[in-house]
């Protein structure tokens, strides 16, 4: 049987999160990246988790030069098809692999994880993403990881007694999405089932599984794996972290 992330980054992913990542949203993103990360035009940058290269098309017409990095087929068809779109396939590369087993030794002037892109192993299997990920850069240089803030997490389990169930409305479908927390194992537990937005009718189901880490945790994480960590934000707006922020957004260096 595949594992959840082989199969999860599908069409009905592609459907129900890209109507809500308007252009707008996604320039202003990747600009935030660029100005965190201190990226100038020329300079190689890793998009890990790139998704349907959604920040990494800007950061291309911007001069930079973009591996996108990616488990989903699917989602890499998109990309390529973003790519080609907007003109940048001179400066984007697309490569198909698993986060954990990264190729790259001293190759990158800097990396990321967007959009809740880090935790989907175990907790001996998420290391060994940021140590491929440190080994990645060149030293001196920056990584950006962006996630959902955990306290607001926890949050919600304990006011929901450890798990609970939404409905919303995305793209062509009606989801109804079911959602425990284990607080043993620090880990987001999500079933997803799509219907039909006009007719009802079932279209399909999916689940996904997060380990969430603190700030306390994944500072202590990156540290293990020779990163130092510069500064944690609360949003791409650049504003600073606290407990009721939306994000986490840690910025860590390789030491030189």
């Amino acid at each position: 049987m595949p594992e959840w992330f082989e199969v999860f980054f599908d069409r009905f992913y592609y459907e129900t999160y890209s109507v809500f990542e308007r252009e707008e949203r996604n320039e202003a993103e990747a600009r935030f990246i660029m100005e965190a990360l201190g990226l100038m035009p020329g300079e190689k940058v890793l998009d890990l988790a790139c998704g349907y290269a959604r920040h990494a098309v800007y950061l291309a017409r911007w001069g930079l030069h973009v591996v996108c990095y990616d488990i989903s087929p699917y989602l890499l068809g998109k990309a390529r098809e973003r790519i080609r779109e907007l003109g940048v396939e001179n400066r984007v590369e697309v490569v198909r692999g698993d986060m954990r087993s990264l190729p790259y030794r001293d190759e990158f002037d800097a990396a990321y994880l967007f959009y809740t892109s880090f935790g989907y192993f175990s907790d001996e299997d998420n290391r060994r993403v940021l140590q491929g990920l440190r080994d990645s850069l060149k030293p001196g240089r920056r990584l950006l990881i962006d996630q959902s803030n955990p306290l607001r997490l926890i949050r919600d389990a304990v006011e929901h007694r450890g798990s609970w169930r939404v409905w919303y409305e995305a793209g062509p479908y009606t989801v109804l999405e079911e959602s425990r927390f284990d607080p043993l194992e620090g880990r987001l537990y999500v079933d997803r089932i799509y219907l039909d937005k006009e007719t009802g009718c079932r279209q399909g189901q999916a689940g996904f599984t997060l380990r969430a880490y603190t700030p306390w945790e994944l500072t202590a994480l990156l540290h293990r794996v020779g990163m130092r960590v510069e500064r944690i934000l609360g949003s791409p707006s650049g504003d600073e972290y606290r407990a009721d922020s939306p994000r986490i957004i840690i910025i860590a260096r390789r030491p030189q």
